[in-house]
């Protein structure tokens, strides 16, 4: 069995493991908490602590994490999963600063964009003029932006 195979077989794992996990009742998560719970060392200060107040968050972002991380892997090739990931980073760091309440970088999430579609467009086997594309919506940009600071 070679490695594209044994990477798909585990995200079809992973990807039947979140549907599992999301689709779960609320009564079988609590149970599972509960059972956790009994066999971890200081759960009584953890539950004090309401250290798990957030935690479906935390593990439905791993699980979707685990997916993407999988899926890349196992179909895209080297460069595809480049452009992806650089993609990826830049409209992540993007949404984290919106998070932070700290202004969003238009810049960073053109070349996010632009990146994330080349290699989307890479995978599809679709030919599409990125250059052109960033040029056009850089131009754009710059051009509201001028336009906004005439207005104010």
């Amino acid at each position: 069995m070679g490695v594209l195979a044994v990477l798909r077989t585990l995200f079809g794992l992973a990807l039947l493991l979140t549907l599992v996990c999301l689709l779960a009742p609320a009564d079988a998560v609590l149970a599972t908490k509960l059972w956790a719970a009994s066999w971890l060392p200081m759960a009584a200060a953890l539950d004090a602590a309401d250290a798990s107040a957030y935690s479906d968050k935390f593990v439905h972002a791993g699980l979707f994490a685990l997916l993407g991380a999988l899926a890349v892997r196992s179909w895209l090739l080297a460069p595809q999963r480049l452009r992806v990931v650089v993609g990826l980073l830049l409209l992540g760091l993007n949404a984290v600063r919106r998070m932070s309440n700290l202004p969003v970088s238009g810049f960073g999430t053109v070349l996010g964009v632009l990146a994330l579609g080349a290699g989307i467009s890479a995978f599809l086997s679709v030919e599409v003029p990125i250059v052109a594309i960033g040029s056009i919506l850089l131009g754009l940009g710059l051009l509201a932006r001028e336009l906004g600071a005439r207005r104010a």
